[in-house]
């Protein structure tokens, strides 16, 4: 199941991030999206800071939805990183975030995917069996690949 928006090499597991803040973890993400989607470090750490100055994108149970529009992006794409430590994300529960949920779609695309992504994603998020499912898997990418997988191609 290796699709345009969900790849297997979109996921990491256990990545460490020194400060342990959403700057920095963005930063990160950025720099390990970057290359397997073709796409400017730069403008995706743009596209994620921009957006979380809106508002948090920390969710809760320990999972954010970092999300960009971005010009340079043909097809929208979702990656996923867990954390080794949770991270501070403001998040709407306080608590840290140990998986993020990134998803990235073209600003001249369908906005309407996007959306559609998100609200898949966010549904599934508040599913205790689909939370838990995530939590148990954090250091699994292949499994990860699979739970996310079996939502964003609904």
């Amino acid at each position: 199941m290796d699709n345009k928006i969900l790849k297997r090499n979109y996921i990491y597991t256990d990545i460490s991030i020194e400060k342990r803040e959403k700057k920095e973890a963005l930063n990160k993400i950025s720099e390990l999206l970057s290359e397997p989607m073709g796409l400017s470090k730069k403008e995706l750490e743009k596209g994620l800071l921009k957006r979380e100055e809106e508002g948090t994108t920390g969710f809760t149970d320990g999972l954010a939805i970092p999300h960009a529009t971005l010009k340079s992006l043909d097809d929208p794409k979702v990656g996923v990183i867990t954390f080794t430590d949770p991270i501070e994300w403001e998040s709407l529960d306080g608590e840290g975030v140990k998986a993020a949920f990134v998803l990235l779609t073209p600003e001249n695309g369908e906005n309407n995917v996007h959306l559609k992504m998100l609200s898949q994603l966010s549904r599934n998020l508040m599913k205790e069996e689909f939370v838990k499912n995530i939590q148990n898997n954090l250091s699994n990418g292949d499994e990860l690949f699979n739970i996310v997988g079996n939502i964003i191609n609904q």
